[in-house]
């Protein structure tokens, strides 16, 4: 048991931790692609994010969110967009109380 790591998360990271696993291998199986090397338009990122048309232009124009240009068209790596999401994660209390440092 001397590669055994104990890593306290709740139940709810737990869960998305596993399924944000199982997203990318099955992603990864079923195209011969990682998750990474996806590419969405506008409205896929919409879908993916949750979030309408207008908030999306409006967060590229202001750069607050990581993207591609080409031409006219816009792009969005998702690997990119969910290290994006992240950095607005807050610490639980526990996080906290125990000083973990993401």
């Amino acid at each position: 048991m001397e590669n055994f790591i104990l890593v306290p998360y709740t139940k709810h990271e737990f869960k998305e931790l596993i399924k944000n696993s199982m997203s990318e291998i099955l992603t990864e199986n079923a195209t011969g692609k990682k998750v990474e090397d996806f590419y969405m338009n506008t409205k896929e990122a919409c879908n993916f994010l949750n979030l309408a048309k207008p908030t999306i232009y409006s967060l590229t124009s202001k750069r607050k969110i990581p993207f591609i240009k080409k031409g006219k068209k816009l792009y969005f790596k998702k690997a990119d967009l969910e290290v994006w999401l992240n950095e607005g994660k807050k610490k639980t209390t526990f996080e906290i109380e125990i000083g973990l440092d993401w």
